[in-house]
């Protein structure tokens, strides 16, 4: 027999339905998003799509800080290191807690979607707040978990970067509905994920210097220092400082110089050189990868798009061609501001007798009595010369550039080009490689393939091959084409080496999986 409500709660539930209906709407589309990404990151986890880079060392680091080894991780050559020598993702330190409940690297993918899904109920804020539309705004929250970016940072293993998408979209929420406590709050959160986005969190700074009210200015101002001071500290001192020299990163820029103030000075005294690499066709190829999927609306409001500026430039003037693509995880602070500024440019559309007014009548400040005038007669003309396009159209044309979008270069069943290899194409001894690698005790040192490594992060020394395969305590190889690090010859000649080397033995070798321990270990 089933449970049966009293009419009276049934009533309550149609008419709380009725009146909410679109909230509902949003949650189911965020139910299947969360359903679909953490499926999918499963999958790519338990047939070894997933790699010691990155969310190996990610587990590493969390395992570690949980195990009392805070913000620890072993480097390359196995040494015992700090994990502010690669990057300050201090967000790792708050996710550790997590692994009391599971201490499994599926965990980090677990939080992953469901803060990225999360995402979609602040476009909704946002858009509503905006828009003064909830039709609209269901619309922009829909896009949102349909756009490429989002979902290719969703896939693309585990970083604490990726959270910032949620967490600047929250603060910039929190900033237009003036809840100061919690903008500093979800600014800090946006900040460790990674040591950049305290730049973009400066720049939440300076809309408050415009507020009225000296508390106002001055939190603006602490937020701009403060942002911008750490940042500096973290790239100019504590990161190289970690590192023993200057952040990685660096040579990803040597076109402009072989230090970060040479870098900096050749960008700004350099515009040929600035604007030449910028519009090269790879570049240009991944602004439109970007602008596409909101049917380019969100130009429409670059005020909106400084934010985005500083990733912009990191990512368009890197050596480093995965920085100007949308498969990994380098677009996670650009998307926020690309719907906050469509939404913004929607609303131009929908009313853009207020955006001619302060076009056409730039010295409005000065006479207000003047202006009021002045407005009123361009709002007449705007409605004879702008028509206002009808909401709908704008939803349909959105909805047609993202699903547009999305089979040109989304990852999704049914696009021109979908990652779903975790689905169709799984690992047939994926569960006996399971198996062998949960015995191998924690105290172990190993040296792995990149595609075993985030199943054998757990422990305080990895090594990722070629690099150990002389000083681990046991040595892993996944033949296929994911390991990263090597070619299959050069493994297979590897192997070959290993073989012949009398302080190993061979202890697996079956379907491309093979394991060599030292012959002296118990």
């Amino acid at each position: 027999m089933g449970v049966r409500f009293p009419p009276r709660a049934q009533m309550n539930f149609r008419k709380i339905f009725l009146q909410e209906k679109l909230e509902f709407l949003l949650g189911f589309f965020i139910f299947v998003y969360f359903a679909y990404f953490t499926t999918a990151s499963f999958l790519r986890y338990d047939n070894f799509y997933t790699g010691r880079f990155d969310l190996g060392n990610m587990d590493q680091t969390v395992w570690n800080t949980i195990n009392g080894r805070i913000f620890q991780a072993s480097s390359d050559n196995g040494e015992i290191i700090s994990r502010l020598s690669s990057h300050a993702d201090f967000m790792l330190i708050l996710l550790s807690p997590f692994y009391l409940i599971w201490p499994h690297p599926k965990m980090l993918l677990l939080i992953q979607s469901f803060v990225l899904g999360i995402g979609g109920i602040f476009v909704f804020l946002i858009a509503k707040e905006v828009l003064k539309n909830k039709t609209l705004a269901i619309i922009f929250a829909f896009l949102f978990l349909m756009n490429p970016l989002l979902q290719f940072t969703n896939l693309y293993d585990f970083h604490a970067v990726t959270l910032a998408t949620t967490l600047l979209l929250a603060s910039f929420y929190f900033l237009i509905k003036q809840k100061y406590f919690l903008l500093v709050i979800f600014l800090i959160l946006s900040g460790i994920t990674k040591e950049q986005v305290w730049v973009i969190t400066s720049l939440f700074g300076f809309p408050l210097l415009f507020k009225t009210g000296i508390k106002l200015k001055l939190l603006g101002a602490i937020i701009i220092f403060l942002s911008l001071t750490i940042f500096v500290y973290l790239i100019g001192y504590a990161i190289p400082q970690s590192l023993g020299k200057h952040h990685f990163a660096l040579a990803y820029y040597s076109d402009f110089g072989n230090s970060p103030t040479q870098v900096v000075s050749n960008i700004l005294l350099s515009p040929q050189k600035l604007f030449s690499t910028i519009f090269e066709e790879s570049r240009i190829q991944y602004l439109k990868q970007i602008f596409i999927p909101l049917g380019f609306l969100s130009l429409l409001s670059p005020m909106h798009l400084i934010f985005s500026i500083p990733d912009f430039l990191i990512n368009l003037l890197s050596n480093n061609s995965q920085l100007h693509q949308i498969y990994y995880q380098y677009s996670a602070t650009i998307t926020p501001f690309i719907f906050i500024s469509a939404i913004f440019g929607v609303k131009q559309l929908i009313n853009p007798a207020p955006f001619l007014c302060g076009v056409l009548n730039p010295r409005r400040k000065r006479n207000h009595q003047t202006h009021k005038a002045c407005c009123g007669v361009l709002k007449r003309r705007c409605i004879k010369w702008f028509l206002k396009i009808p909401k709908l159209y704008i939803g349909v044309y959105l909805v047609l550039a993202t699903l547009l979008a999305s089979y040109l270069y989304g990852p999704l069943p049914m696009s021109k080009n979908p990652n779903i290899d975790m689905f169709i194409q799984p690992l047939k001894n994926k569960d006996t490689i399971e198996r062998f690698i949960s015995k191998i005790p924690q105290k172990y040192s190993v040296a792995a393939t990149n595609n075993l490594g985030s199943h054998l992060s757990q422990r305080r020394i990895i090594y990722t091959i070629p690099i150990g395969i002389d000083k681990a305590d046991i040595v892993l190889f996944l033949l296929s084409s994911s390991s990263w690090s090597s070619s299959l010859d050069a493994q297979r000649a590897m192997i070959k080496s290993i073989k012949s080397n009398k302080n190993y033995i061979e202890v697996f070798n079956k379907d491309d999986f093979v394991v060599f321990k030292r012959r002296n270990l118990l």
